[in-house]
């Protein structure tokens, strides 16, 4: 369980997130939506520790981001939206040099990628170099990084632009078959796959969370139009 207490962060002077409060269970796919500069991606950044939030708490299954960031961190898998790979490195080999950096047991690594090269639909670009695939592959990399240590918490921030429809499938079975062991929190703009991948969104409205609401609640249409008057609006 994710859960976020009044947290606030500025650049200087501009207030970018004021009091968000918020959780997320294990299980749920939670869709962060609101306006470009809203402050998704600075809220992503603040819930992985690449920025210190100037109040508020972070807590994940009761481990303190500030008390104990090592375990904190340890517990997390962060993809920003521009996957950061090594582009000279074979796909394999780059999943097994961040396996091993990531503290995963020697003899547990190459057992550990098989797994991500197969959950995530990798082993045809196995042997390619990063440089050489496409943006959909590249993604795909970097989701597999994130899943290595089979983390609590998954933050995915624009996972879906770019990709066409096959990628697009296939990330959505990848989250799909993650979600029972984590937490997973993304951002994005594209409602109809979003609604199709997550289990509730949350607006991002003026620095703060002001809205709620469960994919179960409402029909398809419903829910994709009530999606595009938050965006609307925000």
């Amino acid at each position: 369980m994710l859960d976020v207490q009044h947290i606030a962060f500025s650049f200087g002077r501009k207030h970018v997130l004021g009091d968000v409060t918020f959780s997320v269970a294990t299980g749920e796919i939670v869709g962060v939506l609101g306006a470009n500069g809203t402050g998704k991606t600075t809220l992503l950044k603040v819930l992985a520790t690449c920025l210190m939030q100037d109040a508020g708490t972070i807590s994940l299954d009761d481990i303190d981001s500030l008390a104990t960031p090592l375990r904190y961190r340890k517990r997390i898998g962060y993809l920003p939206e521009t996957s950061p790979l090594y582009p000279e490195m074979e796909v394999g080999e780059y999943l097994t040099y961040r396996a091993a950096l990531k503290g995963e047991r020697f003899l547990r690594i190459k057992r550990r990628v098989k797994e991500v090269l197969n959950l995530c639909g990798l082993n045809p670009v196995a042997r390619s170099r990063v440089k050489n695939l496409s943006l959909g592959y590249r993604k795909r990399v970097g989701l597999a990084d994130v899943l290595l240590r089979r983390p609590t918490l998954m933050l995915l921030d624009d996972l879906l632009p770019g990709l066409d429809a096959a990628h697009r499938k296939k990330t959505a079975e990848i989250l799909a078959t993650s979600a029972p062991r984590s937490a997973i929190l993304l951002t994005g703009h594209e409602l109809h796959e979003l609604a199709a991948i997550c289990t509730r969104f949350v607006l991002l409205e003026n620095g703060t969370i002001t809205q709620s609401l469960s994919v179960a609640s409402l029909p398809r249409p419903a829910l994709e139009a009530m999606l595009e008057t938050w965006l609307s609006r925000a």
